[in-house]
């Protein structure tokens, strides 16, 4: 091989590993944390009767209800445990 087809396959090498680390360092995708809060930023600039809105804020609600039943459900399962534990006593 010649000295320039030496030197051109060495640049064409450090190139691409070049562009290879610049594309490896390239943007990364945000974080969950940082999209539900532009999200929710966006869904509050909607109006109140917007059909996406209304859904994110139903979903919400719903999230919120069934926390509240799962701590009901469990305090009633104790207070059931409790009591069979008493009655065998």
């Amino acid at each position: 091989m010649s000295k320039k087809m030496m030197i051109g396959v060495g640049v064409g090498f450090l190139l691409a590993a070049g562009i290879a680390a610049a594309a490896k360092k390239g943007p990364s995708a945000p974080s969950p944390d940082m999209w539900a809060k532009k999200m929710h930023e966006k869904m509050e600039a909607m109006p109140d009767d917007f059909p996406p809105k209304m859904m994110f804020h139903n979903v919400e609600a719903t999230r919120a209800n069934t926390e509240e039943i799962l701590a009901l459900l469990r305090r009633e399962g104790s207070e059931r445990t409790e009591a069979a534990a008493g009655a065998q006593s």
